[in-house]
């Protein structure tokens, strides 16, 4: 089973379990509320049941929105958890003017504080908090926002009890306007919880960057590496709570491409077993010469080190000039090293193949005098390859 199918199972389960109790306590205190003509108390059970409303967006979203890459969304599907964050936060903030209207537009509560409509509150501050710390700690586990949002909502209803609590007694003892009140706070409750879910999200959809604190701490888990120095250019977004990394390495100048390929799948590995967060990495690799992005960032036109020639034409232009010494050096494999917008190359020439007692020494003269005629090749360098 692939990890996202294990964390789409999470959140379907999680999401189930939460959704019985929103049910079940939001008909309870709807029932308790209209026995004790509690106003506060019947908003309250409507905020239950806006709690199972947002369960079932919650729902389909995590069955889907874990499903892997595709040939249409090549990051994945996570988006759809963010966007379905969005959504419910909007939703709770149409039910939150509702219960303030209807609060204000009332008349005077002739709620009666009754030991059922206080089972029901008691009921729900325990019961949501328990699913608060439930759904927090598999949000928390599979790296979700949107289960972690839709826990501190669970929450909101567990203080909105409180607060509906409060005016209950404020009632029983005579203050009649608590019980307006306490629905006030309700609605200030859930408002509150519904801008700062659709703030968070909205942020996340226009590629706000994550925490700075803790993209400093990425680059210094790279840079705890040996041969792999100042990472830099970082960029990164977050999806449903999981980061997707860019970021630019520098490796020793004459690494091959191998090992630079090494280095950068070391960086992402050690990366994501250090912060879980990080879903994937994308690492460029430079040299430890000069950062050659810069030319892009900060200078127009074409960069200096692509205004010198590619592999396909260097090794036209070896053929011709190395065309006497062809039997045995190795023109293919040659090795270029792009460096300080110069070009350094290495030729390799095997031994084997050279004219019965012919001086390599000579030969290795008579390479680098048919490459002087170039100009663009900053130094030149013959490896002889020996045979036992």
């Amino acid at each position: 089973m692939t990890k996202l199918k294990q964390e789409q199972d999470i959140a379907i389960k999680v999401t189930l379990v939460g959704a019985f109790w929103d049910a079940l306590l939001g008909l309870a205190k709807i029932v308790a509320g209209y026995f004790s003509q509690s106003q506060a108390l019947i908003a309250d059970g409507i905020h239950s049941l806006s709690d199972l409303v947002t369960d079932v967006f919650v729902y389909f979203a995590s069955a889907n929105s874990r499903q892997g890459p595709d040939e249409n969304h090549p990051y994945g599907h996570l988006r759809f958890e963010t966007l379905t964050t969005v959504f419910l936060g909007m939703v709770l903030i149409v039910v939150a003017f509702g219960i303030g209207y209807e609060a204000l537009s009332a008349e005077q509560s002739q709620a009666q504080l009754t030991w059922y409509g206080l089972a029901a509150l008691v009921a729900t501050i325990a019961v949501k908090e328990a699913i608060f710390h439930y759904t927090k700690k598999a949000g928390d586990k599979i790296g979700s926002k949107m289960l972690i949002a839709n826990a501190w909502h669970s929450r909101s209803d567990a203080l909105s009890s409180v607060a509906v609590l409060i005016g209950l007694v404020g009632v029983y003892f005579g203050y009649g306007w608590a019980d307006m009140v306490a629905s006030i706070v309700v609605a200030l409750l859930i408002g509150k919880m519904a801008i700062s879910m659709v703030w968070e999200n909205l942020a996340e959809l226009v590629d706000t960057a994550p925490d700075p604190k803790l993209i400093a701490q990425i680059k210094d888990t790279a840079n705890s590496l040996k041969h792999v120095m100042a990472p830099h250019d970082v960029r990164a977004r977050s999806m449903a709570g999981k980061i997707y990394l860019d970021m630019h390495i520098h490796v020793p100048s004459h690494a091959s491409v191998s090992e630079g390929h090494y280095l950068g799948d070391l960086v992402a590995y050690t990366i994501k077993q250090a912060h879980s967060q990080v879903e994937d990495v994308m690492v460029h690799i430079d040299t430890d010469e000069t950062i050659q992005t810069d030319s892009f960032t900060h200078k127009s036109g074409k960069p200096p080190h692509l205004k010198l020639p590619a592999r396909h034409q260097i090794l036209a232009d070896l053929g011709f000039l190395l065309r006497q010494h062809s039997g045995y050096v190795d023109i293919p494999n040659s090795r270029l090293h792009y460096l300080n917008n110069k070009l350094d190359l290495e030729i390799i020439a095997n031994s084997a193949n050279t004219p019965e007692g012919a001086d390599l020494a000579q030969l290795t003269a008579r390479i680098l005098q048919e490459l002087q005629t170039t100009s663009y090749i900053n130094k030149a360098t013959v490896l002889w390859a020996f045979q036992e």
